[in-house]
């Protein structure tokens, strides 16, 4: 185990508390704390039976509503997943650990001794760690395969960091992880268009979330408008040719309506990035795709422009 934090913390808190009354119903708080700084016994060993004398005296109502019991248990945890569950993207431990460290600081809301007011900031450190662990994971493993325990990872890690700090800048790794996420969707979706619709409408959901949070977006506004025209161009693609001319027409509107849909937020990506080659292509599309012929030529001639100064 490594030493530090953790170790003056845990004998801190003994200390601290070896005076106080009805501490001898403690036992086996006390013995947890002592196996797991016990550097003689393995580490697997001294924690293994850490574990099982805290989780068997928590039971214990005097340890049920005590901060002292749940920090211990928290701490313990924490460093089990630590040692032994770090490549675990779905350790129940890590997450019983947040759970534990959030109760103690419940426990110790309204204790305003100094004692309490330094467990309280040594917890939040603790779900700070551990919230860099989630997102890590979350960094990690996000893909169409993973992306649910993208998920629950990320709602974790905000988790950690909004008790560690409430003020905490959250919206930039909002941002970030819900524009990933829709790309996730999209390409679920593009695998098989028929089978996943679903994750059609959770992809531009989720786009828009983003567009939400920042207007400025460039890669929210440029997908979402991609996601609307290759939608389109499937449509259309995929129509049998001897279909009634009313169901032409009608799935020929349907396709109109998506790049109409697709057309303000490719305006709004080129004027985030004014001469991006992939816009131009987008919006030369967009326009030959609603017959608009003049302005399809004229973003073909921005890109044959491009071209040129290459």
């Amino acid at each position: 185990m490594v030493k530090g934090k953790i170790n003056i913390l845990l004998l801190f808190l003994l200390a601290a508390l070896a005076g106080s009354e009805g501490f001898a119903q403690r036992d086996s708080v006390d013995k947890a704390t002592f196996i797991f700084e016990d550097q003689t016994l393995p580490a697997e060993t001294r924690t293994k039976q850490a574990l099982e004398l805290i989780d068997k005296a928590i039971t214990h109502p005097e340890c049920a509503n005590n901060g002292y019991s749940w920090c211990v248990r928290g701490f313990i945890y924490k460093e089990w997943y630590k040692t032994f569950e770090a490549q675990n993207k779905k350790s129940k431990t890590r997450l019983d650990a947040v759970d534990h460290l959030k109760k103690s600081l419940e426990l110790y809301k309204s204790d305003t001794t100094k004692f309490a007011s330094e467990t309280r900031n040594s917890l939040r450190v603790a779900l700070k760690w551990l919230g860099s662990t989630f997102y890590n994971d979350v960094v990690i493993s996000f893909d169409t395969i993973n992306y649910k325990t993208s998920i629950l990872n990320y709602d974790k890690y905000k988790e950690c960091m909004l008790v560690f700090d409430p003020n905490y800048n959250i919206r930039p790794y909002e941002i970030n992880f819900k524009n990933v996420l829709a790309d996730q969707y999209g390409t679920i979706f593009r695998n098989n268009i028929k089978a996943n619709q679903r994750f059609f409408g959770m992809a531009e959901i989720m786009y828009k979330e983003v567009i939400t949070l920042d207007t400025n977006n460039w890669g929210a506004n440029y997908n979402l408008s991609m996601l609307y025209y290759n939608y389109g161009v499937d449509i259309i693609n995929s129509m049998d040719i001897e279909l009634p001319i009313m169901d032409v027409d009608k799935i020929q509107d349907e396709a109109r309506e998506l790049f109409k849909k697709a057309l303000p937020y490719a305006r709004r990506a080129e004027t985030i990035k004014p001469k991006h080659r992939d816009v131009f292509t987008c919006l030369q599309g967009i326009y030959f795709s609603l017959y608009e012929s003049e302005k399809s030529d004229e973003y073909k001639a921005k890109l044959e422009l491009i071209e040129e100064e290459k």
